[in-house]
This record gives structure tokens, C-alpha cells and sequence, in this order.
């Protein structure tokens, strides 16, 4: 072997030493750490709430396009295609849409969607790609609880789902609430209820403080009563919206927050929210 040669040959040594170096870094930023993260996808005018930890994850709605892929994308590691728990809160466009793609990009362990009926094109072709990919749709009731690593979540509604609740006429009045808790921190996920369902929340014993509050219907003012958010005093309230014909976020909640002391944040003006929490403190990320 010539000089030249040998030159050539240490040149591919090192560079295939430096790539093996900026593969292993890259790597080591991506593993999962064991400590809850939620990430508010910004989907436009709907929701898509990624809940993750470790390897784990569970994504809470899909929103109304396939937005919800960059989001799993800037939030999951690069090489994991597996989503351990998807739940659709309630079958209407803006919060189920996305999960089509979803399904047919990512591994879904386990599906739960309610039996509450919508005959809209879009529920129409998710249960066909969920036939296409054998995926088995669940149902949850209040009360059922699962756990993501050592977060554990509990369902506060609906209380059943019966023949009555699936001829419903207002879809958002059986969207599933979901209560998480990671050590001394709480989150509580509303889909789209309104203050009738508020109220017999209320009632329950299972409202609690929580740190976080993702917003019912995207700030609608038909939702996020002063007597709901005086039952859970969250310190973070985050509204998922896009642009809209309704006036979502409306002044009265957002007032409603503000004199609670809540920090507010607005996926349509800061995007991508995402926090942490160890179970004892937490950041926005």
C-alpha cells in the first residue's frame, strides 16, 4: 500500500469515526427519559395532545388533518413507531381526522374510541383503515383506568356509554375526560364537554386541583365555567385553536382564566406546547 493509499484510508477512518461520534450523540439526545412530557400539537382549529413517558406514549385525539405527523415527529424519538394507547375523544373532524394517517404510519397497540355514532366521511374511513390494519377499537366508561409507564390516567366521562347516549344529538356532550397523574403532578384533559357536563363533574368527588388545564372546545364560551375551573385551579390553562369563524378562544374565558391566575397558553399563537415534569416540579419546555 502506497502513502497515497494509506492517506485515503486513515481519511475514511476518521470520518466514519467522527459519523459513528455524531450518530451516537444524536442517540443519546433521543432516548427517552423517564419523566412525563406533554405536548399540545398545534393542529390548526382541533385538538392532538401527545402524553409520553419513557418509550411510552399516548396520543389524545388526532386533529381535523395530517398536521398531527409533525407534531408526533418533533416530539417522539426519530426511530420509535410505536404508540402505545390512542383514545378519540369523540368522533367529530377536527379531533379524529388526523388519526387516519396516524394508523397508517405508527403501530397502535391499543385503540379507544367511544360508541357514540357520527355517520361523517371521516369516521367512515377510519374504521376502514382501522379494519386495513386489524386495529380493534375499545371503549371507555368513568371510572376505567390504564397506565403509561408510571403515569397513571383515569376516566372521569362519560359514565356509560348507552343506546340514549349514542342517539345523542351534541356529540361534544360524550367526549371522553381524561384525569393524569405523574407523582404530585396532574393534568386533565376535556375534549370538547360543555358546562352541563362541567356540572355533573362537579358533583363527583374526582375533580381535583391540577396543574395543567387543556381547555374544553377551544375556548368556547359554552364550556370552562368559573365554578369548573374554581373546582380544578389549574396554573396552566392551554387552548388548542386555529383559525376559526367562531370566536374560539372567547373574551369571557379568557377572562375567566385570567382572573383565576392561570398562565395562558394558545397553540395559534405559540404553536408546539410542550412541558415536563419530574412528579414533583415541571417547566415548560
Amino acid at each position: 500500500m502506497d502513502e497515497i493509499e494509506k492517506k485515503n484510508l486513515l481519511k475514511q477512518i476518521n470520518f466514519s469515526l467522527v459519523l459513528l461520534l455524531f450518530l451516537l450523540v444524536l442517540v443519546a439526545f433521543q432516548l427517552p427519559k423517564k419523566r412525563l412530557e406533554l405536548s399540545f400539537c398545534d393542529v390548526g382549529q382541533g385538538d392532538a395532545t401527545l402524553v409520553s413517558w419513557g418509550s411510552y406514549q399516548m396520543l389524545v385525539d388526532g386533529g381535523p388533518d395530517s398536521s398531527v405527523l409533525s407534531c408526533l415527529g418533533k416530539s417522539m424519538p426519530f426511530w420509535d413507531r410505536k404508540i402505545e394507547l390512542v383514545v378519540v375523544t369523540h368522533p367529530q373532524a377536527d379531533h379524529m381526522t388526523g388519526m387516519i394517517e396516524v394508523l397508517k404510519r405508527y403501530e397502535v397497540e391499543n385503540f379507544y374510541m367511544s360508541g357514540v355514532e357520527n355517520d361523517i366521511a371521516e369516521v367512515r374511513e377510519l374504521k376502514r383503515v382501522m379494519e386495513k390494519f386489524e386495529v380493534t377499537n375499545l371503549e371507555f366508561k368513568a371510572g376505567d383506568g390504564v397506565r403509561l409507564g408510571e403515569v397513571s390516567l383515569e376516566v372521569l366521562y362519560p359514565i356509560e356509554i348507552t343506546s340514549e347516549v349514542c342517539e345523542i344529538k351534541d356529540i361534544n356532550e360524550v367526549s371522553t375526560v381524561l384525569r393524569g397523574s405523574y407523582g404530585k403532578f396532574e393534568f386533565l384533559l376535556t375534549g370538547d364537554i360543555d358546562t352541563k357536563i362541567e356540572d355533573e363533574l362537579r358533583l363527583t368527588d374526582k375533580l381535583t386541583d391540577v396543574e395543567v388545564l387543556k381547555v374544553a372546545h377551544h375556548g368556547s364560551k359554552t364550556s370552562t365555567s368559573g365554578e369548573f375551573l374554581l373546582a380544578v385551579k389549574p396554573e396552566l390553562a392551554v387552548i388548542s385553536v386555529g383559525k376559526n369563524r367562531f370566536g374560539h378562544p372567547t373574551r369571557e374565558v379568557l377572562e375567566r382564566l385570567r382572573e383565576l391566575g392561570a398562565m395562558i397558553k394558545r397553540t395559534d399563537e405559540d404553536g408546539l406546547v410542550r412541558l415536563v415534569s419530574t412528579g414533583e416540579k415541571w417547566w415548560i419546555k
